[in-house]
C-alpha cells in the first residue's frame, strides 16, 4: 500500500456554504429524472397532487418531498417504522434490519475537527465534477451540496425527510428511483458503509449513470480490529478489496488514502473514483 495521506486542513460547514456551490434542483426540476422503484418506469403526479405514480404503484409527498420507498414497504416505514417480527416478505425482511441500524446517531458532529478534515477532503476529491449529481445519503443537503463546484446541479436522496434543509428525495440506494442513464455522477459521500447490500447500491448507480459517468466513494477501509460486533450503526467496516472488488463493472481512475482524520491507526479514509464505460455527454 502507498503511504498514507497526511493532510490536517480542515474546512467548517459554514465557511463551504458561503463558497459558490452546486445548484440544488427543485421538485420541478428533478421530476424528469424520475423513475418508480418498483417497475423503474417514469413517475408522473396524480391528479389529485397528493403523490407520485408510475399508474400501477403510487407513492406520497410528504411536507413537499417525495417518498419514494418500494411501496411495499413505503406505508410502514412512514407510519413509524416497521413492527419488530418475523415477515416471509424479503424486503420487508431486509428494511427491518436497516431500520434497526439506523436508529443510532450516524455522523460526527458538524463542529468536530475529524469531521471538518473529511469536508476538505472530499471538497478537494469532488473539485472536478460537473453535471447533474446525485448524492445517496445525502444528510444535510445544504452542507454536502456546498462540497461540489457550481458546475454542478445537485440531487439529494436520503432516507429520511428533513426540514432543516432543501429539497431532497427520501429513498434508498438499493432501489434508486431514478431513471436509467440519466445521471453524470453518483456520489456515496460515507453512506456506503450504512448500506446492507452495498454491492446492490454500487449496481443501482451503475444503472443510473451515463456511459461515462462517475461513482465517487469516500469511506473507512480497515487494516484490522474490523469487527462490527461492537457497533450499532454500521452494516460494515470495509476493507480495501471489497470496495476495489465491488467496483468491477467500472473502471477505476481515482484512488486516495489518508491517515484517518480520528487518528487512529487501525483504519484509513478512502477516496475512490470510477468511470462507467463509454461517453458522456454533460447536462450542465
Amino acid at each position: 500500500m502507498d503511504t498514507l495521506i497526511k493532510d490536517e486542513r480542515v474546512i467548517t460547514a459554514e465557511q463551504l456554504q458561503g463558497q459558490p456551490h452546486a445548484t440544488v434542483l427543485s421538485f420541478s426540476e428533478v421530476m424528469p429524472f424520475l423513475a418508480s422503484p418498483d417497475s423503474g418506469k417514469p413517475l408522473r403526479m396524480r391528479e389529485d397532487q397528493s403523490g407520485l405514480t408510475d399508474g400501477d404503484h403510487d407513492y406520497p409527498i410528504v411536507d413537499g418531498i417525495p417518498a419514494l420507498y418500494p411501496a411495499n414497504i413505503s406505508k410502514a416505514f412512514l407510519g413509524g417504522g416497521l413492527e419488530l417480527e418475523y415477515y416471509d416478505d424479503s424486503k420487508l425482511q431486509y428494511f427491518l434490519l436497516s431500520q434497526i441500524k439506523q436508529r443510532g446517531e450516524i455522523n460526527a458532529g458538524s463542529t468536530s475537527v475529524p469531521y471538518q478534515k473529511h469536508l476538505f477532503r472530499m471538497k478537494e476529491f469532488l473539485k472536478d465534477c460537473c453535471g447533474t449529481v446525485l448524492d445517496v445519503g445525502c444528510d444535510n443537503v445544504d452542507i454536502s451540496a456546498s462540497l461540489l463546484n457550481e458546475k454542478c446541479r445537485y440531487i439529494g436522496l436520503d432516507p429520511f425527510s428533513s426540514s432543516k434543509s432543501n429539497f431532497r428525495l427520501i429513498g434508498v440506494g438499493e432501489f434508486l428511483p431514478v431513471r436509467d442513464e440519466s445521471i453524470d455522477n453518483v456520489i456515496f459521500n460515507t453512506s456506503l458503509d450504512h448500506i446492507l447490500d452495498y454491492h446492490t447500491a454500487i449496481d443501482e448507480a451503475f444503472r443510473v449513470l451515463k456511459p461515462g459517468g462517475r461513482i465517487l466513494i469516500s469511506t473507512f477501509a480497515w487494516r484490522y480490529n474490523a469487527t462490527i460486533l461492537s457497533d450499532s450503526v454500521h452494516f460494515h467496516h470495509f476493507r480495501e478489496f471489497e470496495i476495489l472488488g465491488a467496483l468491477s463493472k467500472y473502471n477505476v481512475t481515482e484512488l486516495k488514502r489518508y491517515e484517518s482524520p480520528k487518528g487512529d491507526k487501525h483504519r484509513y479514509g478512502i477516496y475512490v473514483g470510477a468511470i462507467k464505460a463509454g461517453r458522456i455527454e454533460h447536462d450542465i
